[in-house]
């Protein structure tokens, strides 16, 4: 007898034949990666807040040429932009202190960037009309999927809602989950701290339960140190209907990701990434660089969002334009979760969909009947 298909309501809302959505990592999940996704049978997403708006279009189009599948496009959306709608990247920066302008000089020295080197990225990340701009190109290309990876698609929901694109956002905790409600999103991600990249403070087995029984009957996506059937099974069980994961992405063939960047995160241990504000000035779990110490350990503490990113955007970007160069490895950004034990071998994106959904329908089906026994 053929086994069943591995298929939840998650499935139904999005088009898709799996419940598994790959998590949009900025910078990481291009379109080779989104296209494998979705080709497996899962939710490909593109990292689409480091994207300026006519690149943003390009990868949208390109994407649509390799696949005829569902996929989304993961965009940051965070308050503190709205604090700062009108004003210009040029008057943002002007926020920064002198004494920070200094301390990048010295760590340009340290890394080895040119002092003369200027990012080219005009900045669309970092200002609320980057970030409209962003949003109009998903909607008017009619993506079949928007997600927000940090904030709010408030403003954006009418839009998204007429043009019949689905919504997914981000929730920490009960009290962001439930503003995602007054919003009407489609589905919910309740990303526990064990993520990587852009995490929040509450443990997976936590959250996940927590906001399920907060936002009924809004389906839900468990997320946080979630890499193989297991973690799925374990979703599942907490009430959530499929998984949006990143981290096992990252080693896939598919990903924007150095084979250092892959040899670091296979050899790496639960205990060697932690969040650090060096990259974005947000929580941000990955792998422990130099050029994280430098900010966690001081002699300066970062500087919130979107300030810290713009001051550091020209190393950052210098590195990955040499990320060919091992001695850059110290800069480049590696996000992984703390299941990081967990990766251990190179695949291509189709093979950890399918080892993912083999694992979960064998405990569901074999290992759970066969270990608990009802009296």
């Amino acid at each position: 007898m053929a086994r069943r298909k591995l298929h939840t309501k998650i499935c139904d809302i999005l088009d898709i034949e799996y419940p598994i959505i790959q998590a949009g990592m900025g910078g990481f999940a291009d379109p080779p990666l989104v296209i494998a996704v979705s080709e497996a049978g899962g939710l490909g997403t593109l990292g689409g807040c480091v994207y300026e708006p006519d690149e943003l279009d390009a990868a949208i189009k390109e994407i649509k040429k390799g696949t005829s599948k569902p996929f989304a496009v993961d965009l940051i959306l965070p308050d503190k932009l709205k604090d700062l709608e009108g004003v210009s990247r040029e008057a943002i920066m002007k926020y920064i202190p002198d004494e920070y302008y200094a301390y990048e000089k010295e760590l340009r020295k340290k890394f080895g960037v040119p002092a003369d080197y200027h990012s080219t990225r005009a900045g669309s990340l970092w200002s609320m009309e980057g970030v409209k701009e962003q949003v109009q190109v998903c909607i008017d290309n009619k993506i079949p999927v928007l997600a927000a990876g940090l904030g709010r698609l408030d403003w954006a929901m009418p839009e998204c809602k007429a043009k019949g694109i689905k919504t997914i956002a981000i929730g920490a905790h009960v009290k962001m989950a439930m503003k995602h409600v007054a919003d009407k999103v489609d589905v919910i991600v309740a990303q526990g701290y064990d993520a990587g990249g852009h995490t929040g403070n509450i443990g997976t087995m936590s959250v996940v339960p927590q906001i399920v029984d907060a936002v009924k009957p809004i389906p839900v996506l468990a997320a946080g140190g979630i890499a193989d059937g297991r973690g799925l099974v374990a979703g599942l069980a907490l009430g959530a209907f499929g998984v949006w994961c990143g981290s096992m992405f990252l080693l896939s063939s598919e990903a924007t990701f150095t084979e250092g960047q892959k040899d670091r995160v296979i050899a790496a241990t639960e205990r060697d990434a932690a969040p650090t504000k060096a990259i974005s000035g947000k929580p941000l779990r990955q792998l422990r660089t130099a050029f994280t110490e430098v900010w966690d350990k001081g002699p300066k503490p970062p500087l919130g969002f979107p300030f810290h990113g713009l001051l550091t955007v020209d190393i950052i970007d210098y590195a990955y334009e040499h990320k060919d160069q091992r001695k850059f490895d110290e800069i480049l950004v590696t996000p992984v979760s703390q299941s990081a034990r967990l990766l251990t071998k190179r695949k291509s994106s189709k093979q950890m969909v399918d080892d993912m959904v083999k694992q979960a329908v064998m405990i569901l089906e074999e290992s759970l009947p066969s270990s608990v026994q009802w009296k």
